[in-house]
């Protein structure tokens, strides 16, 4: 048996589960209320009261690039933590429930149920983040300006492989906890610390590191660089992520090998 029928299988519970709109809605809205909210605020802060009268703010306008920048920058928290809370039931909780042992009663191995959660979880994933950048970036052209659309694409290209590692950590974590907090729980944590710790541990970690890779992302967002000197910059944090996301994908496929269904 392929893993055709099991990929057709997870878009099916994608559909039923309204997983499929429900995530592409929540990345639009997390994204595109940072240019709403940026426009805006001249304005709450003039109609504010407890200011001294007479007293007079002056924000500078930012660039259209520089807001969409600041939007991916806001997506980053809470989009890992909307990505762990779908992914994390998603073997775990199967387990939990004896989903997976009657899957595994018919002639499906474990690496083709694995690979199957993984490839459609990475293309809910990518197209929600498409979509929602694409729609952001609509908005923040209307609001403050013209970007440039290819330094958009590429940098939301750029950056998507982090979004792939929160992806495949909370797959793994699934694999080897029986229960769908205990998994999320580990996720949150492991991602926290992988995002925010490496800055703190010298230049190299922090290059080679998912923050460097958000870094040099939103460098290209902000058109502060030539599209070949932001690869050059993004190098590094690729490789470190596709090397993290190869070894916790072979890590879950062994924990889910080794699990007692």
């Amino acid at each position: 048996m392929t893993s055709h029928p099991m990929i057709r299988k997870e878009f099916n519970e994608l559909v039923k589960t309204y997983k499929i709109l429900i995530i592409p809605i929540v990345f639009i809205a997390l994204m595109i209320t940072q240019p709403i909210t940026m426009k805006m605020l001249p304005d709450i802060l003039a109609n504010s009261t407890g200011l001294p009268e007479g007293a007079v703010i002056k924000i500078p306008t930012p660039s259209a690039p520089e807001v969409l920048s600041t939007a991916i920058s806001k997506f980053s928290s809470l989009g890992t933590f909307v990505l762990i809370l779908i992914v994390m039931g998603s073997i775990a909780g199967e387990k939990a429930s004896g989903v997976a042992s009657m899957v595994f009663v018919k002639p499906i191995s474990r690496a083709k149920y694995y690979l199957a959660k993984a490839i459609t979880y990475y293309t809910l994933t990518m197209a929600s983040m498409l979509i929602g950048m694409g729609i952001t970036a609509y908005y923040t052209e209307i609001l403050f300006g013209k970007l440039d659309w290819t330094h958009v694409w590429i940098g939301t290209l750029m950056y998507i492989p982090n979004l792939f590692l929160v992806v495949t950590t909370t797959l793994c974590a699934s694999s080897f906890f029986n229960n769908a907090v205990g998994a999320g729980g580990a996720s949150l944590v492991f991602n926290i610390l992988i995002f925010t710790v490496p800055q703190f541990l010298g230049k190299f970690l922090d290059m080679v590191s998912p923050g460097g890779l958000s870094n040099a992302a939103m460098m290209v967002i902000q058109e502060n660089s030539t599209l070949a000197q932001a690869f050059i910059t993004g190098l590094p944090g690729l490789a470190g992520v596709f090397t993290l996301n190869i070894v916790f994908f072979f890590m879950g496929w062994y924990f889910l090998e080794r699990s007692e269904i």
